[in-house]
């Protein structure tokens, strides 16, 4: 057997193992769930009611560049790297955005009796607020309490009345609000001083 033969045959064999092996494909868990108002929300976090869901992340996990073959000047081919397109540049400058953020309690429109005025609101926010955020809860366009890590308010002293709920993501280090929610309202039934005193 000539030596390009043995090459030849050496070549053959590496080629049908490297086709025949198969890596094994890591795969990520992610819980599957769609909200009040109808819209999918993919967490890494089991969630109530949330469907599981298995991702092969070894598929389509990195932007492969084109490639163009052509022949050059001499006649011989050339392998040219497509150039990254405008949108993928802009895509690594977009800032954090997070899937889901809004008022998960009270619902909108509800009507709440607390005759002391205490409130327990409670913001839904997907994925889990990053280290370097915080929450901000505006009550009919002021702040109702302090910026918060955790996405859970206790308000007191309310007014009785129609209120207005916000929730914003607050950047820590320059204090710029990255991300707010839709504004909800709810209604506040306090017994009445009056009454009291009838009584």
């Amino acid at each position: 057997m000539s030596f390009k033969n043995i090459l030849i045959y050496f070549s053959s064999v590496i080629l049908l193992a490297t086709m025949s092996a198969k890596s094994s494909a890591e795969e990520k868990t992610l819980y599957k769930k769609i909200d009040k108002n109808g819209r999918v929300i993919f967490t890494d976090k089991p969630l109530p009611g949330a469907k599981k869901v298995v991702v092969d992340t070894s598929k389509n996990v990195m932007a492969i560049p084109k490639v163009k073959t052509n022949k050059n000047e001499e006649g011989k081919f050339a392998v040219e790297f497509g150039k990254r397109n405008k949108d993928d540049k802009d895509d690594k400058k977009k800032p954090f955005q997070y899937q889901l953020l809004s008022i998960e309690k009270p619902n909108n429109d509800e009507a709440i009796r607390a005759n002391d005025g205490n409130l327990y609101i409670i913001v839904a926010i997907t994925p889990m607020l990053q280290r370097e955020h915080s929450i901000r809860l505006l009550m009919d366009g002021a702040a109702a309490s302090p910026d918060q890590k955790v996405p859970y308010f206790s308000l007191t002293g309310v007014d009785r009345g129609t209120h207005q709920l916000t929730a914003q993501v607050i950047d820590d280090a320059t204090g710029e609000i990255l991300q707010s929610s839709e504004s909800i309202e709810f209604h506040l039934l306090r017994a009445s001083r009056l009454q009291n005193n009838r009584r």
